[in-house]
């Protein structure tokens, strides 16, 4: 989980007594002690490593999800750590391609994060028979470089950037809420994210997408916010590419990525291979680095 600077770290307001653990069902209302918000629990939504997402509504009448962690044999302190560190990461984090965090509290033994709802991930459209990568692909990755871009600015590395945490989201017409406005991606899922100087080896990442270096440090390099750059490689290659794609250790390794975004038409090759390089020292610098490639390259009017 995120390390957030220790004078942000502060407990989540709680009762004296905690309550056993449990999910809560459809129809549950639950209260934030922070900001007398109540939310209604709608369906389960979707689970992860560490937690379970609940559509979920408040008073405003705002349609949001509910991130309960998953107690996993931890003790409860455990858990109210794990949260207040992703709550600390994300005060740090407000930008309108991030995922906005709203409340975090404790509820009857269970650890609440509530975010704003997103309408489906990136894995779900490029997992579509209908996905158009080249109508997509520069929208996607215009969001996604500004959101990784400013999580460094603000000293933290994302270290969990795949196609399940980009989240697309349509804007809501105040007047005629029926009606969609607009349309935009958005990274969210900080709960692996470190300070970008206590990014090393050790950090936690996906098997499959692990980076080479987190792998072999001594061969490729230093471990450190490139993972990022990495990982958004790996998003590009399979936004473009129009499929999910999986790669195991010994393929990361021998550069199997960076061999798929070579094949690639040369509008975006370069730069999307440029990420994927396996030694840090090679590889793309930073996500504006990352953007400046892609406008180059694709004669975008925004290159400057």
């Amino acid at each position: 989980m995120a390390e957030a600077p220790s004078n942000n770290v502060v407990p989540l307001p709680r009762p004296h007594a905690v309550a056993p653990f449990e999910f809560p069902s459809p129809g549950t209302v639950i209260l934030s002690p922070i900001t007398n918000n109540s939310y209604t629990v709608g369906d389960r939504r979707g689970e992860g490593s560490f937690g379970v997402v609940f559509d979920c509504v408040d008073v405003w009448r705002n349609a949001l999800v509910a991130k309960v962690l998953k107690p996993n044999g931890s003790a409860f302190d455990a858990v109210e750590q794990k949260a207040m560190s992703e709550l600390g990461a994300l005060v740090h984090v407000r930008h309108p391609k991030i995922v906005h965090v709203h409340d975090a509290f404790v509820y009857k033994g269970a650890c609440y994060i509530i975010s704003e709802r997103c309408d489906n991930t990136l894995h779900n459209m490029i997992s579509r028979p209908n996905f158009e990568p080249r109508v997509w692909f520069f929208a996607i990755a215009r969001c996604i470089l500004q959101a990784v871009h400013f999580a460094h600015v603000q000293g933290l590395v994302h270290c969990d950037i795949h196609p399940g945490n980009i989240f697309s989201r349509f804007i809501r017409d105040e007047i005629v809420p029926a009606e969609h406005a607009a349309f935009t991606f958005k990274l969210g899922d900080f709960g692996l994210a470190k300070q970008r100087v206590s990014v090393d080896a050790q950090s936690t990442f996906l098997n499959s997408i692990r980076p080479p270096e987190a792998i072999a440090p001594d061969e490729f390099g230093p471990v450190d916010h490139r993972v990022d750059i990495y990982h958004v490689g790996l998003v590009l290659l399979q936004a473009f590419s129009g499929q999910i794609l999986s790669f195991d250790r010994d393929e990361i390794l021998a550069g199997r990525p960076r061999e798929l975004a070579l094949a690639l038409p040369p509008s975006v090759a370069f730069a999307i291979e440029k990420t994927l390089r396996r030694h840090v020292v090679h590889r793309t610098s930073s996500a504006l680095e990352v953007w400046r490639d892609l406008s180059a390259q694709a004669g975008l009017a925004s290159a400057s």
